[in-house]
This record gives C-alpha cells, sequence and structure tokens, in this order.
C-alpha cells in the first residue's frame, strides 16, 4: 500500500564521491517496445515486482490500484475478476498471462490480496505471498521448462505471528528453503536465539520454511533495531546464506546475515545514512554467482516531500556482509525516486531508477548497466514519460530490476495516467526486457 513517508531522526551519511568524468560516455542497454501488463481499461496498478526463474520464464507481480482494491476486472481469467493481486507469467517477454490454477478457474485469484511478492528457488519453484494486512495467502508453483508452469498448492493464510503486516517481501533458494520477512509496522520482538546484536524489538521479523513452504515457523524471530527491509538468498549450489538489509529508520544501515539457513542471524554495520531524507526507503539487495552481495540505496536530499537531489550508492561485501566497500554510481545529477538492482550469471551489475534532472522535467524511467568495478552505462527504458514535471513523484512505492539466465535486464515499472480525468487518479504497469 502506499505508505505515509517517514521523517527520520538527523544524522548526517557520508557518501563516496566519484571523480567527474569517471562515468562511461558509451550507450547504455536499450531496450525492447515496453509490454503494458494493465490492459483492462480504468484498472490500473502500482509497485511491480518481477521474478525470473532459471528456465527464463518471467513472473511480475503488482499492486492493484486503489479504487479497484477489493475486487477488480480481469479479461484475462478465466472468471474475469479478481481480488489478489495482479500476477502474471510470460515465456518470452511479448506476452502475458495470468497464472494457472489448480483447476481452470483460477480459484487463487478469488483470494484478496493487498500487495505480494515473488520469488523462485533452485529447483524449479516459484513462490508468491500476498498480504491482506492481518496475514498472507501462499502459493506455490513449479515450473519444469520455458512455459511450463502448474500451481502445487495455494491456501489463503500463511499464518504469520504478527498481528498486522504491511509489505511482504519473500527469498528463497537450494530445494525448498523460504524466507518470508513481514513488517509489523511498529517495533515488536518475537524471539530468537543466537547473536545478542541481531535479534531484539524491530520492525521485521523473519519467518523460515525448510519444506517448500508448506509449513512456516508461525512465530519467527525480529531481527533487532530493524526499520525499512529488503531480502536476498544466496543462490550459489550448496549456499545455506540469507541476506537482510535495513535502515533502521534512525541513519544506520545494517546487514543481518545468516549462514544456515536462518536458523541464526548476525548483525553487522553497513554505513550511515542521511535522516533528513523524508523519503528514505530500503537498501535494494542482490546476490551475485561469485556470492558478492551488492546493496543499492538512493540518499535524497529533500523539500516539500520530494526529492531535489539524489545520490544512488553502490555498496559490496565479499565477505558475507561482514564488511562493506561503497562508491556514488549516480548517472547523472538530478532527482531519484526508487531505484532497484540486480546482478546478472555473468557478473554484470544493473540498476534501475525513476529519475528527472529538475522539477521543471518529467519523470522517465531508466537502467543503468556495468561490470563490477567498472563505470555504469545508462539509458531510458521508454521514451515515454511516467509522470509529468507537476508531480513530486512517480506513484507507488517501488518498482523492480531482474536479470535472467540469458543475462538480460528486465524492467517492470508504473506509469502514471489520466484516464480517470487527473494524472495519478490512475497508473499502469509496463515490462520492458533489454535487447
Amino acid at each position: 500500500m502506499r505508505k505515509p513517508l517517514l521523517v527520520l531522526a538527523c544524522t548526517a551519511a557520508v557518501v563516496a564521491l566519484v571523480a567527474p568524468g569517471s562515468y562511461g560516455a558509451t550507450p547504455g542497454p536499450s531496450f525492447a517496445a515496453p509490454v503494458l501488463l494493465t490492459t483492462d481499461k480504468y484498472t490500473g496498478g502500482y509497485e511491480p515486482s518481477v521474478t525470473v526463474d532459471r528456465f527464463n520464464n518471467i513472473y511480475a507481480s503488482a499492486h492493484k490500484q486503489n479504487h479497484n482494491l477489493v475486487l477488480s476486472p480481469d479479461s484475462r481469467a478465466t472468471v474475469p475478476v479478481r481480488s489478489q493481486s495482479w500476477l502474471w507469467t510470460s515465456k518470452d517477454g511479448k506476452t502475458f498471462t495470468d497464472m494457472p490454477g489448480l483447476t481452470p478457474l483460477q480459484e487463487q485469484n478469488a483470494e484478496f490480496g493487498d500487495e505480494g511478492d515473488i520469488a523462485a528457488d533452485d529447483a524449479g519453484r516459484v513462490y508468491f505471498v500476498d498480504t491482506n494486512v492481518t496475514d498472507n495467502s501462499f502459493s506455490r508453483y513449479r515450473a519444469t521448462g520455458n512455459g511450463q508452469l502448474v500451481l502445487e498448492t495455494t491456501r489463503p493464510i500463511g499464518p504469520f505471528g504478527e498481528p498486522v503486516d504491511d509489505r511482504p517481501w519473500i527469498a528463497a533458494h537450494g530445494d525448498g528453503v523460504v524466507m518470508y520477512v513481514g513488517n509489523s509496522g511498529n517495533r515488536t520482538y518475537r524471539g530468537g536465539s543466537g547473536d545478542g546484536d541481531a535479534y531484539g524489538p524491530g520492525r521485521y521479523t523473519v519467518y523460515m520454511s525448510y519444506d517448500r513452504g508448506d509449513t512456516f515457523d508461525p512465530l519467527g524471530v525480529t531481527l533487532n533495531d530493524s526499520g525499512w527491509c529488503r531480502p536476498a538468498a544466496d543462490h550459489r549450489k550448496g549456499s545455506k546464506r540469507l541476506y537482510v538489509l535495513c535502515t533502521n529508520d534512525g541513519g544506520k544501515l545494517w546487514a543481518y546475515v545468516s549462514n544456515n539457513d536462518g536458523k541464526t542471524w548476525s548483525r553487522h554495520r553497513m554505513g550511515t545514512y542521511s535522516t533528513k531524507d523524508t523519503i528514505a526507503t530500503y537498501p535494494w539487495v542482490s546476490v551475485g554467482a561469485d556470492g558478492t552481495v551488492y546493496a543499492l540505496y538512493n540518499d535524497s536530499v529533500t523539500r516539500s516531500g520530494g526529492p531535489v537531489e539524489s545520490h544512488l550508492r553502490l555498496l559490496s561485501s565479499k565477505n558475507g556482509g561482514r564488511t562493506w566497500n561503497e562508491r556514488e554510481v549516480t548517472p547523472q545529477p538530478g532527482m531519484i525516486r526508487y531505484s532497484s538492482i540486480d546482478v546478472a550469471p555473468n557478473g554484470t551489475v544493473g540498476i534501475g531508477y525513476y529519475f528527472r534532472p529538475t522539477t521543471k522535467s518529467a519523470w522517465y524511467v531508466y537502467a543503468a548497466t556495468a561490470k563490477p568495478g567498472q563505470p555504469f552505462r545508462s539509458g531510458k527504458v521508454s521514451a515515454t514519460p511516467i509522470a509529468s514535471a507537476d508531480n513530486s513523484s512517480p506513484f507507488g512505492d517501488f518498482f523492480q530490476v531482474a536479470y535472467g539466465p540469458d543475462n538480460k535486464l528486465n524492467v517492470v515499472y508504473t506509469s502514471m495516467n489520466d484516464d480517470l480525468l487527473f494524472e495519478g487518479l490512475n497508473s499502469d504497469i509496463y515490462y520492458a526486457r533489454e535487447k
């Protein structure tokens, strides 16, 4: 859901600046024509997620637009309505369909959902959680090839212990190791044993499953001093390493790390961020094929609820999150609202971001790519603006980029429209694939 912006306590962030002219002058990545995913007129969405599995199947989800939240038209469905958050799949990035059901009725579409998230493990399973605010529905799919997908199980509740779930995140790896991370919206404590620094009151609680999501630890463990968080799994063969990277709502960046699939956790200091940034959000995280973990954090100077200057900070760790290096990777001066990162199998780092150079400019979605340690090359994902200059921010709280096994960057993003009289009363979801 669209959440109120947090005004944080003040601490100055230290940002490592890159020397002028260090960004690549060669063209950045280019993309095929964007595909409209919200095809029903006046029925939109925002806050899209994307995941690509080992067969190069693409999965995209998004929050339904607020005026269609409880029940929306869905012309792709067998029964052409849905309560579940948007959830699509494609084998080629050109044609998208609803996910299959246990029967042709696609019964999971009737499970009410407000916000969803997707993850794939390394054994062909794909997991989807979708919050109904008090808990989450859970679905598991099995992919056996490109375009070959079945629904294995779905249920309307997790169950998960926290009384309120504001934004669900999910990560998975191996054969059925699934980590659900839930935001209670306030600082609670729900137990845990191990490194004392990692356990205590915080906003995010980790719930683990070791049987492909058939059961979860219903109580979970709360990450001490966690604010806004985002999880990731290490997909190297045999790895048991999981990450949750967080702000603490007060100027610190924390890395919570498990080396035994969530049985115990440790906490490490990543750095700091500006508490004067009123649009501060979580660090986005991805783990490379060599085990390097990357985090992207957008540190902004804000005024009147919007950014007037932004810095994209790329943090990385090669020793399991214990220590971190940092460099600034802001492709050009201006204003950035929301960003995302992923790492390709060949080691290419890809980032996406909503950008405009001045307050008199429209917003566009951009992507940039680089080999580790090299300059980023950036370019527009679409030639069409996603929001006009009149808006201090594009709609929603995030969007996402993801690589597949073909080393191509996939981007899903929100674009505001004026279908309902005024810009922003409705918004569409688009998908674009790197050429």
